[in-house]
C-alpha cells in the first residue's frame, strides 16, 4: 500500500489513530479540524520508509486503512513493530488507607493543652494547613502489605466489573485471566524494607499462588521521596507505549506512610494507589510533558538514619518545590509553542508532602507566572474551579509522599465524573533530589471510579474507626524501625481485637529473627489461604524457605492479654465507631435485597460503562407509634424456636437481657423486634455476626434477615472466651441509642442436660424437587430418624433440615462442586449448606431407607446411612419450574417461587422489592437445570430460552420500567417453544 504523505496524513487524522510519524519528517502534527496544530504530536519512531517523490510504505501485513480510508482494525502488538497504542493512559486507580483517623480539629485541641503547643494551634491544622481528618496504620501494616492489598483488590475489582479488554491484543482474540494479564509492575516508595529485594517481589508472590505461576512480569521498585510513585506511572505509560509491549496491563502501585511521631502527630497520612495503564484509556496522557530533576540536600534519608524519619529543611524544601513548579511549568509551556497553560486546562493536580496549603501556593505561583495583575477575585475563582477538585482525598486521608498525585487525580476524576469529559487535567509531581514532572491528562470517558459520595459510603467510612488523639497507635508502628525476630501488637494493646481486621487487606504477621517479614491477607481474623487454588510452586516454596503462612500462628492471638478489655473501653469503642456503625447501617438499610418504605430521593444517576450509580439521600427515621420511649420492649426471636416464635428480652435499666442455653448444635441464631413488629427488625451488618458488631435497624429487612451466632465452638479466627459445652448458659445484652450495641457474656454455670428428645427432622430430595419430607424417630434406637425413598427419573440427591429450621441444615463435608458419599463426613450443622449434597447411585424403581444417626451422648457426632431394601415400578413425575432470581437471593433463601400450571402454560407472581429485578428458572429444583435467555440482562421478551443447563446469574432476565411493590406474574410457555413473559398487575 502507498500513498501521498499529505493523503495518509488526512487518513489518518479522520481515522483518529495516533500513529507514528514517517522516517525523514519532522514531527508531523495531525491537526484536528477546526483545532490548532500544536493540540496533537505525532512523534517519529523509525518505523516507516519514506519514498522519493513524496511516496511512503509501511511494512506489515495490517492494513491501516482501506481505499475509502476507513480505519481497518485494532493494532496487534507486535515485537519490534508500530506499537504506538493509541491513549495510553489510567483505566482506574485502585485506592487503600488504613481504618484508623482523627479529626484535625480534635487534634488542635489536644495540642492546644499547655504540655503540647498551647492555644496557638487552634485553626492551624484545619484553617491554615486545610486538613479535615488523617489515617495512619499501627505495626500490622507497612508499604509492603498495602501494595498487596490494592493489587489483590484491583485484580478482584478487574474480574467483577468485567473491564479485562486484553482479548483485543491478544493474537486468538481470547482474554487472559485476570492474574495473567499484567506485564509490567513497578512499585514507586520512599519506604522501602530492604536495601536489596525489591517490594515488587512480594507483590509476586500473589500472581504465582493465583495466576498458575505467573511470573513474567517486568518491572521493580523506584526509590525517590514523593517522585518515586509518579516514576513508575510513567515506566508503566512508556512500557504500554513500547514496542516490547506484548498487549497486557501495566500496573503503577505507589504507597507510602507518612509517619510523624507523636510529637508532631498532626502530620500524619498513610495510602497505597495502583494505577491501572491501558490503551484507549478514559484518561490518557495529552499532548506533552516536562520535567526537572537536580541535585539538591533538601530532604534525604542517609543508610543508618537513627530513625524512620528523614533530615530536612523544611522551608528549603518548600523553596525546592517551588522552583522545580517554575521550572517544569516553563518548559512545558515552551514545547506548547508559549500557549499559556492554565488557560488551555480545566484542572490543576500538584503534590504535596505536607497540607492542602502547599497546593494552593503552587497553583498561585503558576497563576502568577502567566499573568503578575490577575485580580484576587479571579485568582479565587480559578481555586475554586481548577483545583479544589483534586483536594477533596487529601484533606481526608492527609499527606502520602509517593501517593500524593494519585490520590489528586482520583479526586478530580470522582467529584467531576461526567461533567469532566473531553476536558484536560494537569499534574504535577515532585520529590525529594529535586524530582519533578508535569504533564497532561484528557478525560475521554468516564473511568472506572464510583463518585466521591458513594465511595465514601461504599469504602472510606465502610471499616473506618475513629481515634482520639491522644492514642499512640501509631508511634508504635515508627517504633518498629529496623526491628528483627517482632510480632505486630499495637493494635491489641490498645484495645482493638483482631475482629477489627478487614477481610480483603493484607497484614504483617511477623518479622523474623533475619528479618523477612510474612503477611496474610485478612490477618489473625482468616484462617489459612485456600490452596486448592494456588500455584503448586509458590505451596511448595513456602515449605523450602520455611515462610511462616497463616497456620503458623496457631488458632488464637499469641498473646493472651490482646482480648482482655481495657479500663473504659466501651466508652471509647461507642465514640470510636459511632460515625461507622451509623454509616454501615445506612448502607445496609438500602441495600439491594431489602424493601424499602416509601421513595428514596434520588439526587444523582449516572451511567458509565453499564454501570448504574446511584446517590441516595437517607432520610430521617419514620415516625410511628413503636418509636423508642418509656414503653418500648425488645423481642429475640432464634433458632431455638426454629426463628418463628418472639420472647420478651426483660429490661434493666437502660439494657435488655435475655438468658438462652445452647441446644445440642453448640450454637444459636438470633435477631431482634422492637415492640413485637415483625417490620421492625435489628440485626447486624453480617450473617452469622459475632458480637460488639454493628447493628441495623429497626427495619422491615428480609423476611428472613441475617443473624448473630452464639457459638460455644467459636471458629479459630476468634477469641475463644465464649467456648463452652452443650448446654452452657449464655447472656445476652441489647443496649438501644444512637449507635446501638448488641454483646453477651458466659455465665458461670455448671451446663444443663440437653435432650434433642423434641426435635423432628427432614429430608429433602431431588425426587421431590426438595419438598421436605419428615422423618421417621425409631423408638428402639435413640438418635436415629429414618425414611423410604424410591429413585425416579430426578435421581437421589438430598440434604437433611432440623426443626424445619434453614438455619439448622445438615449437609455432607465436601467441596461445593462435589457429592457426598456413604463414607462422607457430616458437616457440622449449619456450617455448610448452599449446593451441598449426597447422592446415592441408583436405578430408577430402587427403593432405599436412609438413616441419620445423632449420637444421644455427644450430639456432635452425626453419621448418614442407607441402603438398598427393595425395587418396585418407579412412578411417573411431571416436571416442575421454580423461579430464583433477586427477590429471593437467588435461591439461597430456601424460598424458591414455583410456578404453578394453569393449562397453557406455568406462571407465578412475585413482588418487586427492588430494582432492577432479575431472575432465572430452575427446572425440578436442579441447580444445573436452568432456563434463561440468550444475552445477558435481557429486558425483552423477545429472546429465545436457553437450557435446561448451568449457567450463571449473568444471563438472566430483567424486566424494564419496574417499581418497588409493583406485583408482576412471570409465565413460561412450553410449546409449540419455550417462551418466558412477563405481565405487570394493574
Amino acid at each position: 500500500m502507498s500513498m501521498t504523505a499529505s493523503k495518509a496524513a488526512e487518513l489518518m487524522r479522520r481515522a483518529g489513530a495516533d500513529l507514528p510519524a514517517p522516517k525523514g519528517v519532522q514531527s508531523t502534527a495531525i491537526v484536528p479540524a477546526g483545532g490548532d496544530e500544536d493540540e496533537e504530536w505525532a512523534e517519529g519512531d523509525g518505523e516507516w520508509d519514506y519514498e522519493e517523490g513524496g511516496e511512503i510504505s509501511y511494512d506489515d501485513e495490517v492494513e491501516l486503512v482501506d481505499e475509502s480510508g476507513n480505519y481497518l482494525q485494532q493494532i496487534r502488538p507486535q515485537m519490534g513493530g508500530r506499537n504506538r497504542m493509541r491513549n495510553v493512559g489510567l483505566h482506574t486507580i485502585e485506592i487503600y488507607y488504613p481504618q484508623f483517623y482523627f479529626k484535625q480539629t480534635e487534634m488542635e485541641e489536644f495540642d492546644a493543652r499547655p504540655d503540647r503547643y498551647g492555644p496557638s494551634v487552634i485553626g492551624k491544622y484545619t484553617k491554615g494547613i486545610g486538613m479535615i481528618e488523617a489515617r495512619y496504620p499501627t505495626d500490622d501494616e507497612d508499604p509492603v502489605s498495602f501494595s498487596m492489598t490494592v493489587t489483590h483488590r484491583l485484580i478482584e475489582r478487574m474480574e467483577k466489573e468485567n473491564f479485562n479488554e486484553t482479548y483485543r491484543y491478544m493474537p486468538d482474540g481470547n482474554r487472559l485471566p485476570c492474574w495473567n494479564s499484567v506485564g509490567r509492575l513497578d512499585i514507586g516508595s520512599e519506604s522501602l524494607i530492604d536495601r536489596s529485594k525489591s517490594m515488587k517481589a512480594y507483590v509476586m508472590d500473589l500472581f504465582e499462588r493465583y495466576g498458575s505461576g505467573e511470573g513474567n512480569i517486568e518491572g521493580v521498585d523506584m526509590y525517590n521521596a514523593c517522585y518515586g510513585g509518579q516514576a513508575a506511572g510513567l515506566c508503566a505509560q512508556n512500557w504500554v507505549e513500547s514496542d516490547r509491549w506484548d498487549g497486557r496491563y501495566a500496573i503503577a502501585i505507589a504507597t507510602d506512610i507518612s509517619d510523624a511521631p507523636f510529637e508532631v502527630i498532626f502530620s500524619v497520612g498513610a495510602a497505597c494507589t495502583a494505577a491501572l495503564y491501558y490503551p484507549d484509556a478514559p484518561l490518557p496522557h495529552h499532548s506533552h510533558r516536562a520535567s526537572c530533576i537536580l541535585h539538591r540536600f533538601d530532604f534525604f534519608k542517609p543508610v543508618g538514619w537513627f530513625h524512620m524519619g528523614p533530615v530536612v529543611d523544611g522551608k528549603y524544601s518548600i523553596d525546592a518545590y517551588m522552583n522545580c513548579v517554575d521550572a517544569c511549568y516553563q518548559t512545558l509551556k515552551h514545547k506548547m509553542n508559549g500557549r499559556p497553560l492554565l488557560t488551555i486546562t480545566d484542572y490543576n493536580v500538584f503534590h504535596t508532602g505536607g497540607g492542602y496549603h502547599v497546593v494552593k501556593k503552587a497553583f498561585e505561583r503558576c497563576i502568577r507566572a502567566e499573568d503578575p495583575k490577575t485580580k484576587a477575585d479571579v485568582r479565587e475563582k480559578y481555586v475554586q474551579e481548577k483545583l479544589l477538585p483534586s483536594v477533596n482525598l487529601l484533606k481526608i486521608i492527609g499527606p502520602c509522599h509517593t501517593v500524593s498525585s494519585f490520590l489528586n487525580i482520583s479526586s478530580v476524576v470522582m467529584t467531576q465524573w461526567d461533567e469532566a469529559l473531553g476536558k484536560i487535567l494537569l499534574v504535577f509531581t515532585y520529590g525529594s533530589g529535586c524530582a519533578s514532572s508535569m504533564y497532561q491528562l484528557r478525560f475521554d470517558d468516564i473511568a472506572w471510579f464510583d463518585p466521591l459520595a458513594v465511595w465514601k459510603v461504599k469504602q472510606f467510612y465502610r471499616n473506618a474507626i475513629n481515634v482520639q488523639p491522644d492514642l499512640r497507635m501509631h508511634q508504635v508502628y515508627i517504633d518498629t524501625w529496623m526491628k528483627f525476630d517482632y510480632r505486630p501488637h499495637g493494635r491489641i494493646s490498645f484495645g482493638f481485637g483482631y475482629d477489627t481486621y478487614e477481610l480483603d487487606v493484607y497484614y504483617l504477621l511477623e518479622i523474623d529473627p533475619w528479618g523477612r517479614r510474612f503477611y496474610h491477607r485478612g490477618g489473625m481474623r482468616t484462617g489459612p489461604m485456600n490452596r486448592k487454588v494456588m500455584n503448586a510452586t509458590a505451596l511448595n516454596y513456602d515449605k523450602v524457605e520455611n515462610r511462616h503462612t497463616r497456620e503458623h500462628f496457631g488458632q488464637l492471638p499469641p498473646n493472651g492479654e490482646a482480648w482482655e478489655k481495657q479500663e473504659n473501653k466501651e466508652e471509647k469503642a461507642a465514640r470510636s465507631l459511632e460515625d461507622t456503625w451509623r454509616e454501615i447501617e445506612q448502607e445496609m438499610t438500602f441495600e439491594p435485597d431489602v424493601q424499602v418504605d416509601g421513595q428514596p430521593a434520588v439526587v444523582a444517576e449516572k451511567v458509565a460503562h453499564g454501570r448504574k450509580v446511584v446517590v441516595r439521600e437517607i432520610g430521617a427515621a419514620d415516625d410511628d407509634d413503636d418509636e423508642e420511649g418509656a414503653e418500648t420492649s425488645y423481642q429475640i426471636v432464634g433458632t431455638w424456636t426454629a426463628l418463628k416464635e418472639a420472647e420478651d428480652m426483660k429490661k434493666s435499666e437502660d439494657k435488655f437481657i435475655y438468658e438462652v442455653s445452647l441446644g445440642v448444635n453448640g450454637w444459636e441464631q438470633f435477631y431482634l423486634l422492637r415492640n413485637n413488629n415483625w417490620s421492625k427488625k435489628i440485626y447486624p451488618a453480617v450473617h452469622k455476626s459475632w458480637k460488639d458488631m454493628p447493628c441495623v435497624g429497626p427495619h422491615k429487612g428480609r423476611e428472613r434477615p441475617m443473624c448473630w451466632q452464639l457459638s460455644g465452638r467459636p471458629s479459630w479466627d476468634l477469641p475463644g472466651d465464649d467456648e463452652a459445652p452443650v448446654g452452657s448458659r449464655f447472656c445476652i445484652t441489647f443496649t438501644p441509642g444512637k449507635v446501638k450495641r448488641l454483646t453477651w457474656e458466659k455465665l458461670e454455670e455448671e451446663p444443663a442436660k440437653v435432650s434433642d428428645d423434641a426435635s423432628t427432622y427432614q429430608i429433602l430430595g431431588s425426587w421431590s424437587c426438595f419438598d421436605p419430607q419428615e422423618m421417621l424417630a425409631d423408638s428402639g434406637r435413640p438418635g436415629v430418624y429414618t425414611a423410604e425413598v424410591q429413585c425416579n427419573r430426578l435421581g437421589l440427591k438430598f440434604h437433611f433440615l432440623r426443626n424445619l429450621d434453614v438455619c439448622q441444615n445438615l449437609a455432607p463435608l465436601v467441596e461445593e462442586s462435589q457429592f457426598g458419599s456413604l463414607y462422607s463426613a457430616v458437616a457440622p450443622i449449619g456450617q455448610q449448606s448452599a449446593g451441598r449434597l449426597w447422592q446415592i447411585d441408583a436405578q430408577e424403581g430402587e427403593i432405599y431407607r436412609i438413616e441419620l444417626h445423632r449420637d444421644v451422648d455427644d450430639p456432635s457426632d452425626l453419621r448418614i446411612k442407607w441402603e438398598k431394601i427393595r425395587q418396585e415400578p418407579s412412578k411417573a413425575v411431571e416436571d416442575r419450574y421454580f423461579l430464583v432470581g433477586s427477590f429471593n437471593r437467588w435461591g439461597y433463601s430456601f424460598e424458591p417461587y414455583e410456578l404453578r400450571s394453569n393449562g397453557d402454560a406455568f406462571e407465578a407472581e412475585v413482588t418487586v422489592a427492588s430494582v432492577p429485578l432479575k431472575f432465572q428458572i430452575i427446572e425440578n429444583m436442579l441447580e444445573d437445570q436452568r432456563l434463561y435467555p440468550d444475552d445477558k440482562d435481557c429486558s425483552s421478551e423477545e429472546h429465545r430460552v436457553c437450557g435446561p443447563e448451568m449457567q450463571i446469574r449473568e444471563w438472566c432476565w430483567s424486566p424494564s420500567g419496574l417499581s418497588a411493590g409493583d406485583s408482576l406474574t412471570i409465565s413460561l410457555q412450553l410449546q409449540p417453544e419455550k417462551k418466558v413473559s412477563w405481565r405487570k398487575a394493574e
